[in-house]
């Protein structure tokens, strides 16, 4: 397990050129976003003084005042935030094809060749992700079910029992996501390593796979720990720096998008685990079927024709 880690971990950072080109993007979508958002409410707010409360820590009753005056102005921005998350999450579907194929090819990182195979494998991809939404939406149905059913038994008990109940459903929850997170993944790469493979078949294959292979969910876990480790101390300098100063805010907006490049990084080296574990366990290609020309198998059948003309005359002579 540590072996495949490692080295996915240094494909990784071997091709941080990819990593760099999706952060870049994601920074300046966030950017299209961020820079309307911030005039509205600087405009709404009316140079107020108990706006900027917000800014060093997070006041509710501040931001509730704020929403129930002047929250029309802000509704303008959703359907331009919800294309914009849209076109995001398209992105990273479609940068998923380029990022296999140059873990594949191993050449130096050329972006128009990165956007080509990006491209080339977008339909499939698209096609996969919509089926995990709906496999993910379904998984979300059965974890509320789990929990009310459970939040039902432990209702009107003590907290630590309450705590003890609720295990079981947490539990489940976080195994039903990740499977289906991770089985994404694996489906990729086997939908990148066989043409001929759909996305419905590829799935299917990719849980059987993972379920054959539960080492891929250790490894998939492995790097959620890791993340949740990074997350620990992005929280922990935000606490101890804070933002009470122009310098402050500055330093945080830099370790902001540290952490970002840093969760971008994380998800393409979970990309690259089961890049690698399937090149260590291979599933079999689908076969590709052959085509017999029609002028072939008329000079088949005329050689067979004339070998059983021979094979007759032979016979006679004897």
């Amino acid at each position: 397990m540590f072996t495949i880690l490692r080295q996915a971990f240094r494909r990784t950072a071997q091709n941080w050129q990819i990593v760099l080109v999706i952060f870049l993007v994601n920074f300046i979508l966030g950017l299209v976003i961020a820079f309307p958002s911030f005039s509205i409410i600087k405009a709404e707010s009316e140079q107020s003084l108990a706006f900027e409360k917000l800014i060093k820590d997070f006041d509710f009753t501040v931001f509730y005042d704020f929403m129930h005056k002047n929250g029309k102005s802000l509704v303008s921005m959703l359907p331009v935030s919800l294309v914009l998350s849209g076109f995001y999450i398209a992105l990273n579907v479609f940068f998923s094809g380029g990022i296999l194929s140059q873990f594949t090819l191993r050449n130096s990182f050329k972006l128009n060749e990165f956007l080509k195979n990006s491209g080339h494998y977008f339909l499939r991809f698209f096609l996969l992700f919509l089926l995990q939404v709906v496999f993910l939406i379904i998984a979300f149905i059965a974890i509320f079910i789990v929990f009310s059913i459970f939040g039902r038994i432990a209702d009107g008990k003590t907290e630590p029992t309450f705590v003890a109940w609720m295990i079981f459903p947490s539990a489940f929850a976080f195994f039903i996501i990740t499977l289906l997170l991770n089985v994404g993944d694996y489906a990729k790469v086997l939908l990148h390593r066989d043409e001929l493979l759909n996305p419905w078949k590829a799935f299917w294959k990719a849980t059987e796979y993972v379920f054959r292979n539960f080492k891929t969910m250790q490894i998939y876990w492995a790097v959620v720990v890791v993340s949740f480790a990074v997350m620990l101390v992005y929280l922990f300098l935000e606490s101890s720096i804070g933002m009470t100063s122009g310098f402050k805010i500055w330093l945080m907006f830099i370790i902001q998008q540290f952490f970002i490049f840093c969760r971008v990084f994380i998800r393409t080296w979970n990309l690259s685990n089961a890049f690698d574990f399937v090149s260590l366990r291979p599933i079999p290609l689908t076969p590709k079927p052959i085509i017999i020309e029609p002028e072939v198998i008329e000079e088949a059948s005329q050689e067979s024709q004339t070998d059983e003309e021979q094979d007759s005359g032979t016979k006679l002579s004897e």
